[in-house]
């Protein structure tokens, strides 16, 4: 049976996505904000999915340049000591692969630093699978802008009616929304009954291909 859909392009963030690294920004940007006496509540929830560099000229402009770096360099620190084999979201390598031989345009937008996106791909071995990747260093505004989707979806040469994207933290979902794409969400860091109400159908991970190939058709 032919395919009913007009998917060809399918769209993965990162964290939340294909690695499982909340608890780490969770204690990250909390520590963060602790020290700098941010009266803000769980920080790490409210700028969850933003760049680095959003974050620090957001929430961080009266500290000196000196002190933003040290933020930046404490972060690159991190993401550096991460095993990201170890927090794969269930089943989503074999789903990349699947896509792959299916002959699915595959991409990953993510608001981390490249740095950070070649180690973490390189420990899961999937460098060579995705057809475009953008990362914080590829843009000048990152999510909910969807800049980051408007350049993966010109890359490839498709329209936005063509593109699935795979998301967890609402600024992710707003993002490829704007982008005006099919937008599945991710329950690693919201929950589903949350995301339902903003995305085309939800998954708490990849390992039910019968669902997952439903959300494309």
């Amino acid at each position: 049976m032919a395919k009913k859909s007009n998917i060809t392009t399918v769209f993965f963030g990162l964290d939340g996505v294909i690695v499982d690294t909340d608890a780490y920004y969770d204690n990250f940007w909390n520590a963060v904000a602790e020290k700098a006496e941010l009266k803000i509540d769980n920080f790490a929830s409210v700028v969850k999915g933003m760049t680095i560099n959003a974050v620090i000229e957001l929430y961080f402009t009266i500290l000196s340049r000196e002190e933003k770096q040290l933020i930046r360099d404490a972060c690159s620190e991190m993401e550096q000591s991460i095993n990201y084999s170890e927090i794969i979201v269930p089943g989503v390598i074999d789903y990349i692969k699947y896509l792959k031989e299916q002959n699915y345009k595959l991409g990953l937008v993510t608001s981390s630093s490249t740095s950070k996106v070649g180690t973490a791909l390189n420990q899961l071995h999937i460098s060579r699978m995705f057809d475009t990747i953008i990362t914080a260093d590829s843009i000048k505004k990152g999510k909910p802008d969807p800049m980051g989707y408007v350049l993966a979806q010109t890359n490839l040469g498709v329209d936005n009616t063509e593109c699935a994207v795979f998301e967890d933290a609402f600024t992710g979902i707003k993002a490829a929304t704007y982008a005006f794409m099919r937008v599945i969400g991710v329950s690693t860091s919201l929950p589903s009954d949350f995301l339902k109400d903003y995305t085309y159908g939800v998954i708490k991970d990849f390992s039910d291909l019968d669902t997952l190939k439903e959300l494309l058709s």
